[in-house]
């Protein structure tokens, strides 16, 4: 039977089992393979731990290529990323202290901010190294566990870091933003880390392609209208603009 199955080709079915459909639940999962519930859900954590799942609430589906690994994406949309980068560029000030986030279009900015005069706190390992003997630029590491997928450091420790300080500007990266204007990641770790970074600065800029309307992630950590504004390709076509009481600034790179 499945059931002695070893666990590395359990992971290998679930897998196959999810390409074929857009979610399933736990108990689909134990069907098929004959074990039991508590061997799927066990299988699920830990694929969903690696990142190849996620959790949502039809149940579990792939985690789809918008949030391929870090190097893959570096180089997927690259030309509107960059577009966006230099919009967000404009925004900062000699003598500010800046966040930045994870993610590839945040990283884009980090190569255009090397002679400026200015604070950057970061839990990402390329904007660190993006940054780390630029002259006149202050890195701050905001230490924590390491995440390889992610090029980061993640957890709690980032999270509660930034509580003891005080930004001038953020700026964000997301796996996606709903139509209803909820901002959508695929790390409930990161989400957290998130709605940190959105407290700990007076204004923040949500970076986000076009391409991520409405993109993937069962976690949000915040609505757009919680951020100062959003700097993005093409139209920002959402519902929430129908209410025509949104703050929220956009701009079009």
């Amino acid at each position: 039977t499945m059931g002695h199955m070893l666990k590395a080709a359990r992971h290998d079915a679930i897998v196959e089992l999810l390409r074929d459909r857009p979610a399933m639940r736990t108990v689909d999962v134990a069907r098929n393979l004959n074990v039991s519930m508590a061997t799927a859900r066990r299988d699920c954590i830990a694929l969903e731990d690696k990142g190849i799942i996620e959790r949502s609430w039809g149940g579990i589906q792939l985690v789809t290529s918008v949030d391929d690994h870090f190097g893959d994406v570096m180089n997927h949309h690259a030309q509107a990323k960059a577009a966006i980068a230099r919009k967000a560029a404009e925004l900062v000030h000699d003598g500010d202290t800046i966040i930045m986030d994870i993610g590839t279009t945040v990283h884009h900015l980090s190569g255009l901010l090397t002679g400026r005069s200015i604070t950057v706190l970061t839990a990402s390992l390329p904007v660190f190294e993006a940054l780390k003997t630029a002259p006149d630029v202050t890195v701050v590491v905001l230490g924590g566990v390491w995440s390889e997928r992610y090029q980061c450091f993640d957890g709690q420790f980032v999270a509660e870091a930034l509580t003891h300080h005080q930004a001038d500007l953020a700026f964000l990266g997301c796996s996606g933003v709903s139509a209803n204007g909820r901002v959508r990641d695929t790390s409930r770790s990161q989400a957290h880390i998130k709605q940190a970074i959105i407290a700990a600065a007076s204004r923040s800029y949500l970076l986000v392609d076009s391409e991520k309307f409405p993109g993937v992630g069962a976690h949000s950590p915040f609505t757009i209208e919680e951020v100062s504004g959003v700097i993005t390709t093409g139209s920002l076509s959402l519902d929430f603009d129908a209410h025509g009481e949104s703050t929220v600034e956009v701009i079009t790179a």
